[in-house]
C-alpha cells in the first residue's frame, strides 16, 4: 500500500503540528478528527489527525509510526477542528491542549512513565564504581517498576531526570511508557423528562419587536449577531421564545452563562420546557455525569446545551443559535491554558456555523456595547424603573468602619422587621500583618503576595494558592511585636456588625465561611424566610441568583475596585455595584446606601441609578483620550517560569524583537506583573498595544515563535 501519513496536534503548549506515518493496519481507519496514539520523546501520547496526505513535507528526517487509532469513526468533525483552530490561532493557544480540555477526562488515556532494572543493572549493583544515588536507585529497583516520583521520593534524588539518562546510556535500567485506557460503559437511556407545554410568555411591544427582528433569520443559515440590552427577566423571556422558534426548524441552540452556579438555574427552566432535550455541560460535572452528558450531544439527543464556558466545546452539530448571556462577565475569559475568551470563541463557531448569535447584559462591557452600536446590530428593550431611593454615606467613622448614618438605617430597618443585605468585597480580617520597627511582613512562600490574616481560624492565608500558617505574633526578624495592617476585610465588617446589633441573627456569606453548595443554599433559604437579620456578603453573595430582594441594600467602600491596575477598572467597578443593587425590592419604597470616599465617581453613582447610558459617555471619553480598546488594540504576554533570570532575558529579546517588527506598536515592559509570583511561578510580562488587530496579530506571530518560556497571551479590544 501506498504510504500515508498524517498531521497530528498533541496536548502540549506548542502551537505546531507533528508528521506520524500511519501503519498499513490503520490506513482505513485513521481520519481527520481521530484520536491517536502515537510515540513522542519517551512517552506515548495521545493526539488528534488534523490532516492526511500521500507525500511527506521533508525528508530531512525519520518519521516515527502511529502506534494506534483509537476511534472507530471521527471523534471531531471538520468544522469543529476548523473553530478551534481559529480560536487557537486567535489567543495563540495550543491547538491540542484546546482539543483535549473539550473532551471528557475518560476519553484521554492516562500515560505513566515507569522505570526499572535491565539485567545489567541487576549485575551492576555490587560495582564500586557506582555512585551513592546510583546504587541507592538501582537497590530500589530490585523490586520492579516503579513511577519517577516514587523513585525520587524513596532514593531521596535531587536532580533524577539527568542521573535516569545517564544511567540509561549505562545501560542499567530500561525506561517504559504505559497507557491505560479508560473503560467506558453505555448508559442507559433516562426516561423522558416531563415537558411544559405552554409556552406563552408575557412579553411587551418592544420584546416583541426584538422578537421579529430576530426570528425573521432563524434557519437562514446567515451569520447574523445581536446585542440584547435589556433586564433579566425580558432577556429571558425573548430567549426561550427564540429557542421554541430554532427547535422549531430542526437546529440546535448553545446557552452559555458565566458562572456554574447559574446553570442550575437554567437546568431547572430547561428542563421544564425542553425535558430530555435540554444538557447541562460545565467542568465541574462528576467524571461519570460529563462523559453522559457529552455523549447524548454528540449522539444527538440534545438539542439545547446550556452551561459555562466549557460548554463552547460540546460537540453539537447543526447549530442554529448560540447564546451568551451576562456579556460582560470577565469568568467568559479563561486564564490557565489553554487561554481562550468564550465571547470570541461563540462569535467564531456561530461564523463558521452560520447561525445566530445573540450576546445579553443588562450591563455590557464597553468594548462590546461600541461594537454593537456602531454595527448597527445593538437592539434595547429599555431599564425596569422603580422607586428606590439612593444616598450616599462620605463620612468615614472615627471608631469602626460602618458610618453612623448606616448604623442607623440598619436600626431603622431591624425595627420595621426588615432584613438588610450588606456587600464589602474583602475577604479575611485585615489584607496584612507588618511589623512597625522594621516593616516586615509575613509573605506567602510560594506567591510574592502579603498573606490575609483570618481572625475566626487565627491563620495567615494567601488568597492565590490557599496557603496558610498560624498567625505570627512575633517579628522574626527583630523580635517586635506584629501589628495588624489598615486594609481591613469582611471579618472586621461582621465583627463590628455583632457588636452593635447584638440581638440581630447575622451571618457572613464569603468563600471562608461558606464552602459547600448546600450551605449556600441553606442560608439563602433562611435569609428568604427572614431567620436572618443582615446578611453580609462579598461578591460571592452577589451572584446568587437565588437571593431574596430586600428593603435595604448597603455597598460598603466599593472604591476599592477602582484602585485595580486595569484600565477597565471604572467598568468593573459599576458592573460590582449594579450587581449588588440589584437585589433591592422593586415592590416597594427600598433604599440604597453606599458609603464610599468617592461619592461623585461616575462608575458608583451611574449604577447606583441604573444609568448605563450616563456612565457610558463618561466612560468612552475617558478611552478615547487614554487610547484604550475599543480605540486601539492590547495584548498582554505574560511569560511564567521558575528562573526568573530566563524569563527576563526572554522578555527583553521578545521586546527587541516586537519594536524591530513596527516602531508603531507602543510597548510596555518587561516588567514584574502585579502578581510577580504564584505557586513558585515567577511571572513577567509585557503589554503591546496597537491601532490595528492585523498589525498586533502578525507582529505576535512571528515575535512569539522565539520564546520558549511558557507564555500566556490575553487580548483586550
Amino acid at each position: 500500500m501506498m504510504s500515508v501519513y498524517a498531521e497530528v496536534v498533541l496536548s502540549l503548549p506548542l502551537t505546531q503540528t507533528f508528521t506520524y506515518i500511519v501503519p498499513d493496519a490503520y490506513q482505513n481507519l485513521a481520519k481527520i478528527g481521530s484520536r491517536v496514539l502515537v510515540p513522542f520523546h519517551r512517552r506515548s501520547l495521545t493526539g488528534f489527525i488534523v490532516g492526511l496526505r500521500k507525500r511527506r513535507k521533508t525528508k530531512d528526517y525519520d518519521l516515527r509510526e502511529i502506534q494506534d487509532v483509537l476511534d472507530a469513526k471521527p471523534i471531531f468533525s471538520p468544522d469543529f477542528l476548523s473553530f478551534t483552530q481559529e480560536l487557537s490561532a486567535h489567543h495563540f493557544s495550543s491547538w491540542g491542549e484546546m482539543l483535549q480540555s473539550s473532551l471528557p477526562p475518560s476519553y484521554v488515556p492516562k500515560s505513566r512513565t515507569r522505570v526499572g532494572l535491565t539485567e545489567q543493572g541487576k549485575l551492576a549493583i555490587q560495582h564500586d564504581s557506582l555512585s551513592e544515588e546510583e546504587r541507592r536507585v538501582l537497590r530500589l529497583l530490585q523490586r520492579g517498576f516503579y513511577s519517577r516520583a516514587y523513585v525520587k521520593r524513596k532514593a531521596r534524588v535531587d536532580h533524577l531526570s539527568s542521573l535516569i539518562s545517564r544511567m540509561e546510556k549505562k545501560g542499567f535500567i530500561q525506561v517504559k511508557s504505559e497507557v491505560k485506557k479508560s473503560i467506558r460503559r453505555r448508559k442507559k437511556t433516562d426516561a423522558l423528562s416531563p415537558v411544559q407545554l405552554e409556552m406563552d410568555f408575557s412579553v411587551d411591544e418592544k420584546s416583541l419587536q426584538a422578537i421579529d427582528s430576530i426570528s425573521k433569520l432563524v434557519g437562514k443559515e446567515v451569520f447574523s449577531p445581536f446585542y440584547l440590552h435589556a433586564p433579566q427577566e425580558a432577556r429571558e423571556a425573548v430567549y426561550f421564545n427564540l429557542i421554541r422558534k430554532v427547535l422549531d426548524v430542526e437546529k440546535t441552540v448553545l446557552f452559555l452563562v458565566p458562572e456554574i452556579s447559574l446553570t442550575k438555574t437554567l437546568q431547572a427552566k430547561f428542563e421544564k420546557r425542553f425535558g430530555e432535550k435540554a444538557a447541562l455541560f460545565h467542568s465541574q460535572l462528576s467524571e461519570k455525569k460529563r462523559e453522559g452528558e457529552w455523549e447524548r450531544i454528540n449522539e444527538g439527543r440534545a438539542d439545547v446545551v446550556a452551561g459555562a464556558r466549557s460548554a463552547l466545546f460540546s460537540p453539537l452539530t447543526n447549530v442554529g443559535m448560540i447564546i451568551v448571556d451576562e456579556e460582560q462577565d470577565d469568568s467568559y475569559y479563561q486564564r490557565e491554558s489553554p487561554s481562550y475568551d468564550a465571547r470570541k470563541g461563540a462569535w467564531l463557531r456561530a461564523k463558521k456555523a452560520s447561525s445566530i448569535l445573540i450576546y445579553g447584559s443588562s450591563m455590557p462591557s464597553v468594548e462590546a456595547y461600541y461594537c454593537a452600536r456602531n454595527e448597527g446590530y445593538l437592539l434595547r428593550l429599555g431599564e425596569k424603573s422603580d422607586k428606590r431611593r439612593v444616598e450616599f454615606v462620605g463620612d468615614r467613622p472615627k471608631n469602626g468602619v460602618i458610618a453612623d448614618r448606616v448604623v442607623q438605617r440598619i436600626e431603622e430597618n431591624l425595627w420595621g422587621k426588615e432584613s438588610t443585605l450588606v456587600f464589602f468585597n474583602r475577604r479575611g480580617y485585615v489584607s496584612f500583618l507588618v511589623c512597625p520597627r522594621c516593616r516586615y511582613m509575613p509573605r506567602c512562600t510560594r506567591c510574592d503576595v502579603a498573606m490575609s490574616y483570618h481572625k475566626k481560624e487565627e491563620k495567615l492565608v494567601c488568597h492565590y494558592c490557599g496557603h496558610s500558617t498560624v498567625k505570627q505574633d512575633v517579628c522574626p526578624e527583630c523580635g517586635s511585636w506584629i501589628r495588624l495592617g489598615r486594609s481591613f476585610g469582611i471579618e472586621v465588617v461582621e465583627e463590628e456588625l455583632r457588636r452593635k446589633f447584638p440581638q440581630s441573627r447575622v451571618k457572613s456569606f464569603d468563600t471562608d465561611d461558606v464552602r459547600s453548595k448546600k450551605e449556600q443554599e441553606r442560608i439563602l433559604s433562611q435569609f428568604e424566610k427572614k431567620k436572618i437579620d443582615i446578611l453580609l456578603g462579598t461578591q460571592l453573595l452577589a451572584h446568587q441568583m437565588s437571593l431574596s430582594p430586600t428593603a435595604l441594600v448597603i455597598i460598603l467602600y466599593p472604591e476599592l475596585l477602582l484602585t485595580l491596575p486595569d484600565f477597565r477598572a471604572s467598568q468593573k467597578t459599576f458592573q460590582a455595584v449594579y450587581q449588588m443593587a440589584k437585589f433591592i425590592n422593586r415592590h416597594g419604597v427600598a433604599e440604597i446606601l453606599i458609603q464610599t470616599s468617592v461619592p461623585v465617581h461616575y462608575s458608583i453613582r451611574c449604577a447606583a441609578f441604573e444609568d448605563y447610558d450616563s456612565f457610558y459617555s463618561q466612560e468612552i471619553k475617558y478611552r478615547r483620550i487614554m487610547n484604550y480598546p475599543p480605540f486601539s488594540h492590547v495584548a498582554e504576554v505574560v511569560l511564567t517560569g521558575e528562573n526568573l533570570r530566563t524569563l527576563a532575558k526572554e522578555s527583553r529579546n521578545f521586546s527587541s524583537l516586537v519594536r524591530e517588527q513596527d516602531a508603531q506598536i507602543e510597548t510596555l515592559g518587561p516588567a514584574l506583573a502585579s502578581l510577580a509570583r504564584i505557586r513558585g511561578k515567577y511571572r513577567v510580562q509585557v503589554v503591546l498595544k496597537a491601532k490595528k488587530k492585523r498589525t498586533l496579530n502578525r507582529v505576535l506571530r512571528e515575535s512569539l515563535k522565539r520564546v520558549k518560556s511558557r507564555k500566556t497571551v490575553f487580548l483586550y479590544g
